[in-house]
Formats: C-alpha cells, sequence, structure tokens
C-alpha cells in the first residue's frame, strides 16, 4: 500500500485489467490519490520533476462520474500532448472539481513505462464513504 498526505492506494489484480483501490479521509484526498495511483500506474511518480502545471474544471451527475472524468483528462493529456502528472491539489464543491496538477513530458529515457492505460472504465467501479473516510475502486484497460 502506498500512502500519500491525503491517503493511500494500493494496486488490485484484475484478469487483463490494472486496478487501484484508494482510501482516503477526505473526498478531495480520494481524488488526489486516485490521480497519484493512475500516474504511478504508468511510471515510478518519485521520479517525475513537477514543473509543468495544469488546472482542471470538471462537473458531472454523480460522484462516480466525476471520479471517472478527473482520470480520463489525465489519460487524455497524456496521450495529446505526452503529460505525466505526480502532484495533485483537488478542490470539491458539491460535483464540481477544481484541480491543479504538476508533472513534466513522459520521456521514456528518463522514465521507466511500468503500464500503458488504455482507458478509465466503469467496470466495478466503486466510491463509498464511511466513518474512515472514503474509498473508491477504479479498474483501469491495459
Amino acid at each position: 500500500m502506498a500512502t500519500h498526505p491525503q491517503g493511500s492506494f494500493q494496486f488490485i489484480d484484475h484478469t487483463a485489467d490494472a486496478g487501484i483501490l484508494v482510501k482516503a479521509p477526505t473526498l478531495e484526498g480520494m481524488f488526489e490519490t486516485a490521480a497519484l495511483g493512475f500516474s504511478e500506474l504508468i511510471t515510478r511518480v518519485d521520479s517525475l520533476n513537477c514543473l509543468i502545471q495544469r488546472q482542471f474544471k470538471l462537473q458531472e451527475d454523480d460522484i462516480e462520474t466525476l471520479l471517472v472524468s478527473w482520470l480520463q483528462e489525465l489519460l487524455y493529456l497524456l496521450d495529446t500532448e505526452g503529460l505525466i502528472f505526480g502532484r495533485f491539489q483537488v478542490n470539491l464543491k458539491d460535483l464540481a472539481l477544481e484541480a491543479t496538477a504538476w508533472g513534466e513530458v513522459f520521456d521514456p529515457g528518463i522514465h521507466t513505462l511500468k503500464t500503458e492505460i488504455k482507458a478509465v472504465t466503469y467496470h466495478q467501479l466503486e466510491v463509498v464513504e464511511d466513518d474512515r473516510g472514503w474509498e473508491a475502486q477504479v479498474i483501469f484497460d491495459i
């Protein structure tokens, strides 16, 4: 289990896919930690120089869709601009997300590619709140 100031994540085995199980005391921390887990599936986050900053604004009808949309935005920037992020700050109000992410362009000469993610899926997607905070499970198509 990898820890982050806002929560923790662990990879989960899934046939032909990859997944993360995220736990955090706050909803914002859960979104930040899910993004960190996404990036860690792809490369070693500690190898990133987080010098490029991007802003995000998203709104959805439910928390599960908002989580998938957030991770899809990160995947889109990786696919289109080669950006991989290693630090995140998320603010949520109702079902609106405003976030800042810091990262750099993925360089195979510097960064090790651990997993190539093709899509963020809704398969077995789960976001729940309990007395310890928030927990989410996300499966990725690899």
